[in-house]
């Protein structure tokens, strides 16, 4: 059951109710009236009635799952569960996945039935219309071929500690269409549109608590519906919260990512006791792992300017408005068929940065585009610039552990993020693993029928030719965009691991967190599709849970 509860509780604002108290009666419903919110992650038929879920995704469509084998064999060892292993994982994305460029027959380890489609390069675009496919493309295409042994899947358990050239599976459907979790809640919704529930433009500020008898409770969650993060562009400052109460029959699963979701634990006095005490804030379980071990996939970006303009690129803005993008016009009008078709990456180089390293951890994947990293003017950057090409060396499993903290008690306070790129112990071989990338990538392009197109290299640039200047620029230009693991799952006797094997807070009962943070270490090269893969057995979990509840 979920139900709504505003003004006044108990004669109390929600803004003035204690963190923790003891646990109210929450009137039961008919299982026939019940609603309950979900994350896209669930099969239809399988939500657990009563459950609260918040979501927050982003997903830059490659769909890559290689590399994460001691990832989950890792899992399946901590635990002592052999259903974390990678072999039984591939079962949850054979569920997922929707594929459409294999042979069900000849790829026993994908699947065709799912909600994700996950397509390759849109070779139509090219049959449509012959004249987009340039001399220049044609080479970079050509010279991507050439660099390594061909690696047919990224994707299956054969591929997953291989090295090679790759095209890359991405997730984009026949239409070239975006494929992902908002389209997966869309057809829930219209499915069951009496069950499923969204509250768009809200704010979760805290997890409800309260005292059961045997400790901490989680029944519900406190929302502020209008409300934004001082991050987000309907954000207009700081304000007075219309907040609401959200109640759960059987359990809170909080998926808010990365960031937000330790937030809204340690707002709720689930955290390291010391921190929270600075904010006034009561502790109610003394997690000191919480908002800690801050992870994230290391990647630096080479740039090169072209002699030519791609002709792929003729007439594209990169806007929202038909009326001003001529580009976006013509995909509207010609089936989808132009640059828009494209996710971005063409080929994707995976290698081995050493034998001390269990398996192959830097990916390098290349795009016809300018690609400076995931910085302030880099999506104008790409839009102006119709004649560049990107390698992006991305280091697989990396050192690096950073932290997310509060700087206060409102929800709509600021978060401080370090991610201490570098800074472990490892950080100087993962310094040279990307070092060794870029080298790899310039030769690459420069030894390769593409280097006869090639007008210059932007950056690192031609006089960063040393490894100290090479190192130098890594630390200067080193960024991610896989951020996870901040409310890491681990043993018993870990006592900064914060959740256990089936997405558990430790102590607080009916709680649970299911997202990118609940990962223990940054899987693989790709986090989106591992991350799914664990909601999924999430779901099997919660849902063997609420049968066992009615029994």
């Amino acid at each position: 059951m979920v139900s709504l509860s505003q003004g006044m509780i108990n004669g109390q604002s929600p803004s003035n109710l204690p963190i923790y108290r003891l646990c109210p009666e929450i009137r039961q419903v008919p299982q026939s009236q019940s609603t309950w919110r979900l994350n896209g992650k669930l099969s239809p038929d399988s939500i657990p009635t009563g459950t609260d879920v918040f979501v927050k995704i982003h997903n830059a469509m490659i769909n890559i799952i290689a590399s994460t084998r001691q990832d989950f064999d890792g899992l399946a060892t901590t635990f002592n569960d052999r259903s974390w292993s990678r072999n039984n994982m591939q079962a949850y994305f054979r569920l997922i996945e929707h594929n459409l460029y294999l042979v069900p027959l000849l790829a026993p380890d994908h699947g065709f039935n799912g909600w994700l489609k996950t397509s390759t390069l849109p070779l139509d675009v090219f049959i449509a219309d012959p004249l987009l496919l340039d001399a220049q493309t044609t080479a970079l295409v050509a010279s991507l071929a050439l660099a390594g042994l061909p690696l047919l899947d990224l994707n299956n358990l054969a591929g997953d500690g291989a090295t090679g050239v790759n095209s890359v599976s991405v997730t984009v459907d026949e239409n070239h269409e975006r494929s992902s979790v908002r389209g997966r809640l869309v057809a829930v919704q219209q499915a069951h549109p009496k069950q499923l529930h969204t509250s768009l433009d809200t704010l979760a500020t805290k997890i409800l608590l309260c005292d059961s008898g045997s400790g901490p409770t989680a029944y519900g969650v406190q929302i502020a519906p209008g409300a934004a993060l001082p991050v987000a562009s309907n954000f207009n400052g700081k304000a007075t919260l219309n907040l609401q109460n959200v109640t759960a029959k059987y359990e809170v699963i909080v998926s808010a990512g990365v960031f937000q979701s330790p937030q809204l634990l340690m707002l709720s006095g689930i955290g390291d006791k010391t921190q929270l005490a600075q904010f006034g804030i009561e502790s109610v379980v003394h997690l000191p792992g919480v908002g800690t071990n801050l992870q994230d996939h290391d990647e630096v970006t080479v740039n090169w300017r072209m002699k030519s303009n791609y002709s792929l690129f003729d007439g594209c803005k990169f806007l929202s408005d038909p009326a001003q993008d001529p580009c976006l016009q013509k995909w509207l009008d010609s089936d989808h068929l132009n640059l828009y078709a494209f996710a971005g990456s063409i080929d994707a180089v995976v290698t081995q940065s050493s034998s001390a390293v269990p398996a192959p951890d830097v990916l390098t994947y290349f795009l016809p585009a300018y690609f400076p990293g995931f910085f302030r003017g880099a999506p104008q950057q790409l839009a102006d610039n119709h004649n560049a090409l990107t390698a992006v060396v991305l280091k697989g499993h990396p050192s690096s552990q950073g932290t997310v903290k509060l700087t206060g008690s409102d929800p709509q306070d600021l978060l401080d993020i370090q991610k201490l790129h570098f800074q472990a112990a490892g950080g100087p071989a993962d310094i040279a693993a990307i070092r060794d990338g870029i080298k790899r990538a310039r030769a690459i392009v420069e030894s390769r029928p593409v280097g006869l197109f090639v007008a210059e290299e932007l950056a690192p640039g031609p006089n960063v030719t040393t490894d100290d200047e090479l190192d130098n620029h890594i630390l200067n230009h080193v960024f991610g965009h896989h951020a996870c693991c901040t409310n890491a799952m681990g043993p018993d006797d870990d006592p900064n691991a914060v959740l256990n094997g089936n997405f558990q807070v430790r102590g607080v009962s009916n709680l649970r967190v299911v997202d990118a943070s609940s990962w223990p270490a940054v899987p693989g090269f790709f986090v989106t599709t591992p991350t799914y893969m664990i909601s999924e057995k999430a779901a099997k979990v919660i849902i063997a849970a609420t049968k066992a509840r009615a029994t």
